[in-house]
């Protein structure tokens, strides 16, 4: 019995090494998809719309209903509903997204974009709907 025992375990051995080290080695191989890849992070001035030619933005203001922006170069993004938006200062990219919108640049290099809807542009240097 004891034989038996141990040439099955003898057996189940020759059978595992005579498969190959493929089996039992680990890979440290880079797969050819993911070469060369770069990553990097993504922060708000990359995400504002070519059309806002009028600076980098230093601040993200989102909101929705009646809000205002910084004293600062905003990238202020409205909500889905309808929106009254006051860049406050400075050169803003102001989008109104969807809804009837009123868009307020106020002081400063404005660009505003509105959405679908029916916007009203006050004070916005570029203006587009």
């Amino acid at each position: 019995m004891i034989r038996r025992t141990a040439l099955t375990v003898i057996l189940v051995l020759a059978a595992l090494l005579s498969s190959g080290p493929t089996g039992l080695a680990a890979g440290n191989m880079v797969p050819s998809g993911k070469a060369g890849r770069v990553s990097r992070a993504i922060g708000f001035a990359d995400l504002k719309p070519a059309a806002c030619t009028n600076g980098t933005p230093t601040n993200l203001v989102t909101g929705s209903g009646v809000f205002n922006g910084t004293t600062q170069n905003d990238l202020i993004l409205g909500g889905t509903a309808i929106d009254t938006i006051d860049g406050r200062q400075q050169n803003d990219c102001i989008l109104g997204g969807d809804g009837d919108d009123v868009i307020d640049g106020f002081n400063g290099t404005d660009v505003c974009i509105g959405g679908p809807g029916t916007d009203v542009f006050v004070r916005c240097e570029t203006s587009i709907q």
